[in-house]
């Protein structure tokens, strides 16, 4: 097992690639002009498929091949620009993030263009993907936790942060390429026992690279009796 020092040294490493040159303006005027992705996505993972509108779009290769374990996912934004520089800025270097104007957004897709994704009946809870015990430990807080608990304020949708734990995990994502994400969080999320998971679970995350985070957690929650998980991020990586 790789020593706490260890584990810092490394987050450090990490921290002098990502962190910008200077802070973006994270004002709420500033947040609004975020550019949401508004293009053509696949249905199913909610990969970036193009720059233009398209309706009734099949699957992606990948999704085709082999569908993930949640039933649909979408990103706001493109992992970019001030989006990618606030999250890079808030996760390294425990500057403020605009969690409020960003859950704000996110309700406002949610009510808007992604109203389809929310099944009629019964509204989900939102969940968010657990963070490591040693990053939660070492940040102090849990980033699409914060962002969570603001869009079901916002929503009324229930908020249930506990629905996950992260167990393990090799090795920090942002260290790995692609190939080797999946592998790294195989078997790391768990629903903590005797606890009841909703049947309709909102999966929020920040970001979203290879899609492996968030289909352990979905794995994890239908496993345990979860019906139907969309997942949320505020992110995605673009190719």
């Amino acid at each position: 097992m790789r020593s706490a020092w260890a584990q810092w040294v490394g987050d450090l490493a990490t921290l002098r690639g990502l962190l910008p040159a200077a802070s973006p303006d994270l004002s709420p005027s500033a947040v609004a002009r975020w550019p949401a992705r508004i293009f053509a996505v696949c249905p199913r993972c909610g990969a970036f498929e193009g720059t233009g509108p398209a309706a009734d779009l099949s699957p992606c290769v990948r999704c085709a091949a082999a569908p993930p374990p949640f039933d649909a996912a979408r990103s706001l934004f493109a992992y970019t620009g001030d989006v990618r520089a606030a999250i890079v800025a808030t996760k390294y270097a425990g500057r403020p993030y605009p969690v409020d104007d960003v859950a704000l957004r996110l309700h406002e897709t949610l009510s808007g263009r992604w109203k389809d994704l929310i099944p009629d009946g019964v509204p989900p809870t939102v969940v968010p993907v657990p963070a490591h015990p040693w990053k939660y430990f070492r940040r102090g807080f849990n980033l699409p936790a914060l962002i969570a608990s603001r869009l079901s304020r916002r929503s009324g949708l229930p908020f249930a942060p506990l629905a996950l734990s992260r167990t393990r995990e090799q090795a920090p994502q942002a260290r790995l390429p692609g190939i080797l994400r999946h592998g790294n969080v195989e078997g790391a999320f768990r629903v903590p026992r005797h606890r009841k998971v909703p049947s309709t679970i909102l999966l929020l995350d920040d970001v979203y690279t290879s899609g492996a985070t968030a289909e352990a957690c979905a794995r994890a929650l239908k496993c345990a009796g979860a019906a139907s998980i969309v997942v949320v991020t505020v992110a995605r990586t673009v190719s």
